[in-house]
Formats: structure tokens, sequence, C-alpha cells
């Protein structure tokens, strides 16, 4: 099974903490997770540019606000229950397209999860897709999606938007391979077609 994870954080520069976290499902039907933080100290650390892009999007999803520790929590709740639903053998693929999105999720479910997560990650595999999804088709279709949602409730630099963007460039580069005769091998891109940062 593969999921898009998206993060909002508090910056790059000064141990950037997790604000949001966002996972979307490839197949349709599958409720998404989404979750954000309501730790003030977390808040207060956020730069400029998440106080004018990211916090003003924070309350727009019913039951996403919740504690740190909570989220961790759920993450790990809703992970678990993705992988009880699949064969012994499969895996849950996580897609991100930047390094320090799964490096936070990790972080919050060991944090939250101790030894309940180091049992999951066993079956999780962590795949950064922005070289295939980050140019050509890929980003075409995220921009797209980007300028479609710009009057939307949920807009660009909210974690659910951004992981809904990821699936739609993901879907477009491998419709552009398999147009070119280069589409990935088995169902999703695999962690040397999509080299990690």
């Amino acid at each position: 099974m593969l999921l898009f994870l998206d993060t909002e954080f508090t910056d790059l520069v000064n141990q950037p903490q997790l604000l949001s976290v966002a996972m979307v499902a490839q197949q349709p039907g599958l409720r998404p997770f989404y979750a954000e933080v309501t730790d003030m100290e977390r808040l207060l650390a956020t730069s400029w540019y998440g106080l004018s892009a990211v916090l003003p999007q924070f309350g727009r999803v019913a039951g996403a606000a919740c504690s740190y520790a909570e989220l961790g929590q759920r993450l790990c709740a809703f992970l678990d229950d993705l992988r009880s639903k699949l064969p012994e053998q499969e895996a849950l693929e996580v897609a991100h397209g930047y390094h320090l999105d799964w490096e936070l999720v990790e972080l919050a479910g060991k944090d939250a999860g101790g030894q309940r997560w180091q049992a999951m990650r066993r079956h999780i595999r962590p795949v950064n897709v922005f070289e295939f999804t980050g140019f050509g088709a890929g980003k075409s279709a995220a921009k797209a999606y980007f300028k479609a949602q710009s009057v939307a409730h949920l807009t660009r630099h909210h974690a659910l938007c951004d992981a809904h963007a990821l699936r739609r460039a993901y879907a477009a580069a491998v419709d552009a391979s398999a147009a070119k005769g280069r589409a990935p091998k088995g169902k999703h891109v695999h962690a040397q077609e999509a080299t990690a940062v």
C-alpha cells in the first residue's frame, strides 16, 4: 500500500519541530490521516513563514487539533490499522518529497509509540519520491492542483493539501513514464528509482 506524506514544521534552521502531518492513500476510498499540534511552545517556535502560511490554515479540519504526544499516538493507530489489513509480506510504503517529512514523522512515532512504533516500523518503507515527482509531468500536476486549490478550504502549505498534491504528482509522473516506456517496476516507485536526499 502506498501512502503520500506531507508535514508542516516550525522552521528549517533551529531544530525543526512537527506542526502537522497528513497521509493520503494512493487508492481512493481510504480515509486520509491529518493531525495538527496545539502545543504552545511549538506554535511560538514557528518561523515568520509558518506564521503567515501554515498556522492561519490550522483549525480547518474538524477533530485534527491535538497535543504532540496525541499526534504520535493517532499516527501509530492509523498506520497500525492500515497495516492490519495488508498481507503479512506487504509493506506500507510512505512516499514523501522531502527527507525531513519522514524524519519528523518517525520521531513522533518513536516519542509516542515506543515499542509499538518499533514493531510497526519493520513493516513501513519510507521512499523519497522527489526525483520522480518534482520535475516534468509530476511538477506540472502539482502546480495545477495548487492553482485549483488556491481559493479552496485548504490551500498550499496545509499538509493535507500538499499530500494530495504529491499523490497527483506521482500519478502524473507514472503516466508520463509509462507513455515513454519507462514505467516504474512493480506497483510503486522503489528506493532505487526515488533517490533519497
